[in-house]
Order: C-alpha cells, then structure tokens, then sequence
C-alpha cells in the first residue's frame, strides 16, 4: 500500500448506516471476532442509553473504516441539583494497518471540539496505562484513583484472590439468587422505591426510573437485585457474579440502601446466597459491608477534560462500580 498521510482519510461524523464497515473494523481491531454478543452490546451501550445516542466519528480510506471513536452519553448531578451532561470516552480503535497516522488523536480532538460547540459539560472515562498518556495530552486531567472495597466470603478466600490478577470474564455466570434486574426495573414503582435511596449529595449519576431499567436491561451481564425484604422501598442492592481467575466474585454496582447497616447485611447475604469468593465495589459511592481493598494502586485511575464547563474537584466524585464497569 503506498504511503499514507492524513490527508488522505475522511473524517467525519460517524452514522448508523455506518455499522456494516465499522464493526467488522472493531472486531478485528480489537479482538472480539469470537464474541457472540458484541454486536448487540455496542447497540445497547450506544443506541439504546437512556441518557441518548453516542456521538461518534469515524475516519475513512476509499470507503474502509480505519479508525473509530465514540463517547457514550452521560449525565450528573451536581450538589446544588443541577444536572450536568457528560460523555464518556470508550471504544476507540484505529486499523491495524493505519496505525502512525495520528487518527485516535484526530478523532478525538474533533470530537471534543464539536461536543464542546454543542454545549456537553464534560468528558470522564478510566483508561488503562496504555492509552492514558494519549489523553493527557489532549487535555484530560487524572482526577483520582477510584478506591475498590470488597468483601471475602471467609478466610479460604483470601489466597485465591491473591492468585487470581488477571481481568474479570465480560459476561456474568448465572445465579437465581435475588430477582432478574431486567424485569424489575421495567416496574416503574419498584425503581421509585429503591431510588428513594439513592445517593443525594456529591457529583453523582442522575439515577432515574429509566436510567436503571437500561442499565440492568443487556441479557448477558446477567444483574440481579437482592432486596432487603419484599418491600423496595426498604432497600436493596444490584448485583452480578463474574469470574476472575480461579474466582467467582460480586459485583456489587448499586447499594440502594437506607442505612449502613442495610447494605452490609444484604452484601453478606448476596456472599452467602450466592456462594461467590468475594464481593467488590467501589468505596467512592454507597459501600456499606466493602472494606479497603489493601493493594497499592488497585482501582481505576479517573481522568476527566472540560468541555463546556468544569469537572468538579476530585472529592466531589461520588461514583459507584455501575457508573464505570464495562465500558
């Protein structure tokens, strides 16, 4: 192929008709040629959020999709009550045989620019090691290491979570433990109930009826709800089990709890019931049960970049392991 420079891609806003040349692209890219359930999952991430459609772009050689970027709706809430709309930057990838040409970064940048011109607030996301440094050069900011809190069923359990550092399985093991969260929440009372618990003070995700239903609803991912008693409205918590090496772990992605002591008792049933090594959370949202997780640098590094407004400082991040689990 003869030597390329950017100006022989198109770039441009990235459209649904786009699909039948971008994810065969994302596939091969980014290895997920065996996964079954890819193509259903980038719908729900983007298509179906309740928060709204992706922004996307794409760049194009002789109408060959050579690199992607899309950043997933989102939306906060501030303390004051204010609502902030947000983006999170996931599923970036750039063709194999067009790597050199700057094409994540001109993705990006264009995208920043025009969500900026748009009026979004701002853009969050946790990126690995490999791609951070890309992004603070672009603008982002490390806000904060998200603290992780987890939960050992017993004392057997400890080693075999040291011997299992390695990436959690993407689709969850099946559990009858507690009610399919995708059906609850299709209940609009059942989700006002819980909600009622639902943090209220901090930079927080605007949890609504509808936010919940979406976000439980991707079959795969299997979330559960285990409630305090057979009345919502006394609590409970989302939950699904994933594999990690040798163990099964639960996480734990929203405690809507009306009390401390609610949560850590429906963490241990949730441990009991299920008869998971562990549960896992984060410590920066309700964490009733989870108790520091004692490893050196353990939990997802935040970033954010301002859009049309401010990030908030890093204390004010009240984020749960549903707000930044999978994507």
């Amino acid at each position: 192929m003869p030597k390329l420079t950017p100006a022989d891609l198109e770039i441009r806003s990235a459209q649904p008709e786009d699909d039948p040349v971008v994810i065969p692209m994302l596939r091969e890219s980014l290895k997920k040629g065996d996964d079954p359930h890819y193509e259903a999952f980038l719908h729900w991430k983007h298509r179906e959020n309740s928060f709204g459609e992706s922004a996307a772009w794409v760049a194009l050689h002789e109408g060959r999709a050579v690199g992607y970027r899309t950043l997933m709706r989102w939306r906060f809430v501030n303390d004051e009550g204010k609502k902030v709309t947000a983006v999170r930057a996931v599923d970036t990838a750039t063709h194999p045989d067009y790597q050199g040409l700057g094409i994540f970064r001109t993705l990006t940048l264009r995208g920043v620019s025009e969500l900026t011109l748009t009026g979004d607030g701002i853009v969050f996301n946790t990126p690995n090691d490999q791609s951070r440094p890309g992004y603070l050069k672009m603008g982002w900011s490390v806000v904060r290491r998200l603290p992780v809190g987890v939960l050992p069923a017993n004392p057997a359990a400890l080693p075999k979570m040291a011997r299992s550092k390695v990436p959690a399985n993407l689709w969850s093991e099946e559990t009858s433990v507690g009610w399919p969260a995708a059906e609850a929440f299709t209940d609009r009372g059942f989700a006002e109930a819980l909600l009622q618990h639902a943090p209220a003070k901090g930079f927080r995700t605007d949890r609504t009826p509808e936010h919940l239903a979406w976000r439980t609803s991707f079959g795969p991912l299997r979330y559960r709800v285990l409630l305090a008693s057979s009345d919502p409205a006394e609590g409970g918590v989302v939950f699904r089990l994933r594999r990690r090496g040798d163990t099964v772990e639960a996480a734990i992605i929203e405690q809507l709890v009306p009390d401390a002591v609610t949560g850590a008792r429906l963490v241990a049933r949730v441990l009991q019931e299920t008869k998971a090594d562990y549960a896992i959370g984060l410590r920066t949202g309700p964490s009733a049960g989870l108790v520091p997780l004692p490893v050196p640098g353990a939990g997802p590094l935040l970033t954010s970049r301002p859009l049309a407004a401010s990030p908030p400082p890093a204390s004010a991040w009240r984020l749960t392991l549903g707000d930044v689990e999978l994507f």
